[in-house]
């Protein structure tokens, strides 16, 4: 056991010695389709969004994407609310969205890090 965290460590400090640049780098070669499209939809937003409204708001934007391309929307961009938990759990593990409990209620906004992730998806392209 603590071989494998030495090894985990020496991983570490490897990676730690990568730049802003490289950090973002591998977010944005990670990161799924729909997630670009969620931390798209709250950087348009001022408010946080509920994950319902982020779900359907980003399948929306997503549709009317599809048609200024001129291609049909074959199935929407998150479908479940298995999808959708599973997409905004990652982002928030990731740092890239923040969450606010109101109750039962979680609401999500783009985080600083999130930002800077899509501007550097934008110059990257």
């Amino acid at each position: 056991m603590i071989h494998l965290f030495t090894q985990y460590i020496r991983k570490m400090v490897t990676v730690m010695g990568n730049t802003n640049e490289e950090f973002l780098e591998i977010l944005a070669n990670n990161l799924s389709n729909e997630s670009k499209w969620f931390l798209t939809v709250l950087m348009r937003e001022d408010n946080s969004l509920h994950k319902e409204e982020l779900r359907d708001l980003a399948n929306n934007s997503y549709r009317d994407y599809l048609i200024k391309k001129g291609e049909e929307l074959i199935s929407p961009l998150i479908p479940s609310r298995h999808g959708l938990d599973i997409h905004t759990a990652r982002l928030e593990g990731a740092g890239l969205v923040s969450v606010k409990e109101y109750g039962r209620v979680r609401r999500y906004s783009i985080t600083p890090l999130g930002e800077a992730l899509l501007g550097f998806i934008a110059n990257y392209k």
